[in-house]
């Protein structure tokens, strides 16, 4: 039965217990025999009743009001595949066998979304910024590092000594008394180097240093990084023009090549004959300088032509150990040319001297960012190097095809 008819019934049964009790009253008084408890029992019937049938007329109200949102505001809503298998004209006459029912066209079933917008499932969010691998730094642990309070590193650097010392000869009879004896020379040379200043900047707006966690400390250690990426380039490869570092290479000596055997000598045997021309500059080389690959090339030699072909000589593949070659550390690091080494006594060879350490900053105070509500993050350091000893590094290149 519709809600609209029973709300109607219970209003018409109210409506004949109201005029029974109001005509039972006028009976009851008009007989005189009506007792004042008769009268407040009927009333208080007729209020329980009147209580009751609002309570069943709200529930009935809301049970029509669901029913009615329930089917879109009166129209009816499409069956289910369920109700449609039930209510087929193939299932009713064979509800317990197997058959092909026809229940015509559904709607697209709800699947997940593809992509960012996925309007009805939350995606986990990694915390943090993930940060790419970065450059292993090298280069300046090779070298001792001191401080100065000044913009100009200068020093004195011998640049030649003719020995001449012998023994005193000469005289009669020949006893060398009351003889000039040799004489020696020394020269010198006035060298500079200039602190210079490496840095750069990054522009970004307050509101996204507010709003994102972590950001600004991630920008800090990325022009970090980024700028001791460029010391390093600087403190082997400057070329001393402009306001660039006088580096390691350009002040170190060439290899010997006429001491090689170009068609014979490997990697290995080119490093050995570098070692032993810094020796022989009574220098004691402290390390070596390789890009990744010529130490993969190393690495990866094999013996020929024994009953062992084919063993490793300078590497063992079970085993994880230190880089080095003729006992001596072996640096791998991109900032040198691939097919290049140097061989060096770093720790005699040169010095840095830090004027300021690397430091960040943030300002608004740069054109018109305090009214535009963006900052500058500045990252900088001021550096000089001084090469006192070029013997001692020796800089060359290997044979093709070692």
């Amino acid at each position: 039965m519709e809600t609209q008819e029973l709300e109607k019934k219970l209003t018409g049964i109210e409506n004949d217990l109201k005029t029974y009790t109001a005509k039972h009253l006028e009976e009851v008084t008009a007989n005189g025999k009506a007792s004042k408890e008769t009268k407040d029992a009927l009333e208080k019937a007729g209020k329980e009743w009147k209580a009751t049938n609002d309570e069943i007329s709200a529930r009935l109200l809301a049970i029509e009001q669901k029913m009615t949102s329930e089917r879109g505001g009166g129209k009816e809503q499409p069956k289910s595949v369920g109700e449609m298998l039930v209510e087929s004209a193939g299932f009713k006459a064979n509800p317990e066998r197997s058959g092909k029912v026809n229940i015509g066209s559904i709607k697209t079933a709800i699947v997940n979304a593809t992509g960012l917008n996925q309007p009805l499932v939350q995606p986990t969010y990694v915390p943090g910024i993930q940060m790419p691998a970065l450059r292993r730094l090298t280069i300046r642990d090779l070298l001792p590092q001191n401080r100065t309070t000044s913009n100009l590193i200068v020093y004195v650097r011998e640049l030649l000594f003719t020995n001449a010392a012998a023994p005193q000869t000469g005289g009669s009879p020949n006893s060398g008394e009351n003889v000039a004896k040799a004489e020696s020379a020394l020269t010198f040379e006035l060298k500079n180097s200039p602190v210079i200043t490496i840095a750069h900047w990054i522009p970004a707006s307050k509101q996204i240093l507010e709003d994102a966690p972590g950001l600004t400390d991630y920008i800090n250690t990325r022009l970090l990084f980024g700028l001791k990426l460029q010391e390093e380039t600087q403190l082997l490869s400057g070329d001393g023009t402009g306001q660039n570092l006088s580096g390691l290479i350009v002040n170190s000596t060439a290899f010997d090549t006429t001491v090689s055997q170009p068609t014979t000598d490997t990697f290995i045997d080119i490093l050995r004959r570098a070692i032993t021309q810094v020796q022989l500059s009574f220098f004691e080389p402290s390390g070596i300088i390789l890009h990744p690959r010529d130490w993969e090339t190393i690495q990866l030699t094999k013996t020929t032509g024994t009953a062992l072909n084919g063993t490793y000589i300078f590497a063992n593949p079970h085993l994880v150990g230190e880089n080095s070659i003729w006992g001596l550390p072996v640096v791998p690091t991109v900032a040198m040319p691939q097919s290049q080494f140097m061989v060096g006594a770093f720790n005699q060879a040169a010095s840095i001297w830090d004027r300021s350490d690397a430091t960040v900053e943030i300002s608004r105070e740069h054109a018109s960012y305090f009214i535009q509500n963006m900052v500058a993050i500045l990252c900088e350091e001021r550096l000089g190097l001084t090469v006192y000893r070029p013997l001692a590094l020796v800089y060359g290149g290997f044979p093709f095809g070692s």
